[in-house]
């Protein structure tokens, strides 16, 4: 039989090795819990280019709009560190649909369309479901601002003959968002010929 002061002596020695092991599974935890939840989300909001003047409901875009938007993937691409963009997401109108087709074809994506009933569920569905990706979204100076203010970003308004402006939303976890704009234009500054 053992000793009953034996078996007191041998007890406390596992208490200084279970601590231990308990402090790197929870350091453990914590890392994989960051690791799942800290990302950066970015999102990067552009108005369709400019459309042609027509009485019709759903305009195509005009000659400078089209040129407009050719350059916009390209933007896109120079812009972003990564080069690439997760999901792209338009409005149901064909100036919105065209100006994304340049970056559908840039990041070789799909055209996620938005019907009017969908721009107030949007910033909600970028958090929940692109959490940690880039997210380009092309809409309309009525739409754009609403969308910018609940992803974070201080308010904005669009003037009406803005059509170069590309506001971006850098979303990080944890953090503060950051936001600011840039413009982007139809035509690139060709380099000088040596003479």
């Amino acid at each position: 039989m053992s000793d009953p002061l034996t078996r007191l002596r041998r007890q406390p020695m596992l208490v200084p090795l279970l601590l231990p092991l308990l402090a790197v599974i929870a350091a453990g935890s914590g890392v994989f819990w960051l690791g799942t939840r800290a990302r950066t989300t970015v999102v990067i909001l552009v108005r369709h280019a400019e459309a042609a003047t027509t009485t019709a409901g759903d305009p195509e875009l005009s000659l400078a709009g089209e040129r407009r938007a050719e350059r916009l993937g390209e933007f896109i691409a120079d812009t972003l560190p990564g080069n690439q963009v997760d999901h792209l997401y338009a409005a149901d109108t064909r100036r919105a649909q065209q100006t994304a087709a340049s970056v559908a074809n840039q990041f070789k994506l799909p055209i996620n369309l938005l019907a009017s009933s969908d721009w107030a569920r949007l910033p909600s569905r970028i958090k929940r479901e692109h959490r940690g990706q880039t997210v380009v979204v092309v809409g309309y100076a009525t739409t754009l601002p609403g969308v910018l203010n609940q992803l974070g970003a201080p308010s904005v308004s669009i003037a009406d003959g803005d059509y170069e402006s590309v506001y971006v939303v850098v979303m990080p976890s944890p953090g503060p968002n950051r936001s600011f704009r840039l413009r982007y234009g139809p035509d690139r500054p060709q380099p000088e010929a040596p003479q």
